[in-house]
């Protein structure tokens, strides 16, 4: 094993520089312990949206955080790209944050392969994990495909550079709030549902001008699944499940509030940070729209974050759309009741954001929709591309 193990790490290793959440805690360096590397054995690993998040010991509910924050990776590039001679692989340091869009920067890592490795001991997999994969965002053209596999009994992860998506396969899923019977919010001739399907489909126009591949919940008023989709989101089919098998990175879920209250409300995950809803509220501030901050979970200037009821610690989210659709990242519950045969596919999901644009029930709300809404739809896109760094903003 300690003759395999030294042939994996003796690789050349590329430079690597992680955004979004990811730290470099040195340049790559030269490994000199090759021989005396030990192993460890990878207990869960999870993507959300770009972002992969690793561990090695069962989860403590009260530590539901607790990934490893410090990975050392070792690089070794495509054949094409290898350099004879090379005795001793290079290594880096990363950290990772402490919210689940923190984790390892999946579009920011080279075509090529990795084995990682904590404190000194390589991360190692048995014979029955099964492989992982996905495609990050369009960046310049190009999108990355990753998987986590097994090789030699190390945790690997491929990267290959591709320009499209196979068959079935998104880049965004867009939530078209409500839908069939259920109309959502009504008031003085103004239906949610279609206000949502106006807004959303405007949306996609904009995303796939910019080169990205967009899917809907819904493109007309009735909903996948039909009535018992209604009552169960969570049903094979319905609007959960459709995200999963669309194999999308990030969610977008569009509403308008109602309530009596007045202007806009974003919602992001209780386990991610703030940098999404900070770069919507700006760009909806900057249209002289103004944020509702008379509800709870208020976070900062019209940006929330609400926790279920049940299990506080847990950290799950009270908003089932954010919370189900995350994958193992958030925890999701009732998802995995009805959909058993998806528990591989669980390992991944998309990090998703909610917008209320505004409230339906309050006039004047309502005649800024009108007259604004396409600047808003306009304004949100601006600030995901600007969030995701990737297309023309």
């Amino acid at each position: 094993m300690n003759r395999l193990l030294t042939k994996l790490i003796l690789l050349l290793a590329l430079s690597l520089v992680l955004l979004g959440g990811c730290g470099l805690l040195s340049s790559w360096e030269s490994s000199s312990t090759a021989g005396d590397t030990t192993v460890v054995p990878l207990y869960d690993l999870c993507v959300y949206g770009e972002h992969a998040l690793l561990w090695i010991e069962e989860n403590d509910p009260e530590e539901y955080n607790g990934w490893l924050r410090q990975l050392t990776l070792y690089y070794q590039p495509p054949a094409e790209q290898e350099q004879a001679g090379a005795e001793q692989p290079d290594s880096q340091e990363v950290i990772c944050g402490d919210q689940v869009n923190q984790g390892l920067c999946l579009y920011q890592l080279a075509a090529g392969s990795y084995t990682f490795a904590t404190a000194d001991q390589l991360i190692s997999v048995d014979e029955d994990f099964i492989a992982l994969e996905g495609y990050t965002l369009p960046r310049d053209g190009i999108r990355q495909h990753w998987t986590f596999s097994g090789q030699e009994g190390l945790l690997t992860l491929t990267i290959e550079e591709v320009s499209t998506l196979p068959a079935g396969y998104y880049d965004i899923f867009i939530d078209v709030g409500h839908g069939g019977t259920d109309t959502g919010a009504v008031s003085d001739g103004y239906v949610e549902a279609e206000e949502n399907l106006r807004s959303a489909s405007y949306m996609a126009k904009l995303l796939e001008q910019r080169g990205f591949k967009v899917t809907l919940s819904r493109d007309d008023m009735s909903i996948a699944g039909g009535m018992e989709a209604e009552d169960n989101p969570y049903l094979a089919g319905a609007r959960v499940d459709s995200l999963y098998r669309s194999g999308a990175s990030y969610l977008i879920s569009n509403h308008l509030n109602s309530g009596g209250g007045s202007g806009f409300q974003i919602y992001t995950s209780v386990l991610a940070d703030n940098t999404w809803a900070e770069a919507v509220a700006e760009q909806f501030v900057s249209l002289d729209w103004y944020a509702d901050n008379s509800n709870s979970g208020l976070i900062g200037n019209g940006m929330y974050k609400r926790w279920t009821n049940d299990n506080h610690h847990t950290g799950r989210d009270y908003y089932f759309i954010l919370r189900e659709t995350g994958g193992y990242a958030l925890a999701p519950y009732r998802y995995k009741v009805y959909n058993d045969e998806m528990k591989a596919q669980l390992r991944r999901g998309a990090e998703g954001i909610l917008l209320e644009y505004l409230f339906l029930d309050n006039r004047s709300d309502m005649v800024f929709w009108d007259l604004h809404y396409r600047e808003l739809v306009e304004a949100a896109v601006n600030s995901c591309c600007s969030y995701w760094q990737a297309g023309e903003y």
